[in-house]
């Protein structure tokens, strides 16, 4: 696969919400987005519960955080073991940003770039690329 062919993803996600991008030139254009309450192109694990990420006396808005980002790891998951992404750049908050690589696969994790310690969830579409210069 030569490098103009190669897929890179460009994701941005908080403790509720996310979207992956690609990039054309300077225009960023959304691939998939969702959230924590489902909506959106994703599909929750029947299998996962809140008191599974965090101990039983833990916030509970940190809990559904901390679900949230194993949902968005997931994705990366999927994407990355279908061979459907070659490059992941992931800009999250610190403490979901290391909950998202914590549950990163070895394919994904291979495929992860840069990261960005940083909440770009409200920076319209438009004004992320320079964010990712």
């Amino acid at each position: 696969m030569s490098k103009k062919d190669e897929i890179t993803w460009y994701v941005v996600a908080d403790g509720g919400k996310a979207r992956i991008l690609t990039r054309d030139g300077h225009t960023m254009k959304v691939v998939s987005s969702f959230d924590s309450s489902g909506h959106g192109d994703t599909t929750e694990s029947d299998t996962a519960e809140i008191s599974q990420i965090k101990a039983p006396k833990a916030d509970p808005r940190e809990q559904v955080k901390a679900l949230f980002a194993r949902q968005v790891a997931e994705h990366l998951n999927a994407a990355a073991n279908a061979n459907s992404v070659d490059h992941i750049v992931l800009a999250a908050p610190g403490h979901i940003l290391h909950d998202i690589k914590e549950a990163l696969n070895k394919p994904a994790t291979h495929a992860l770039g840069q990261t960005l310690s940083k909440d770009l969830t409200n920076v319209a579409d438009g004004e992320l690329a320079a964010h990712f210069a």
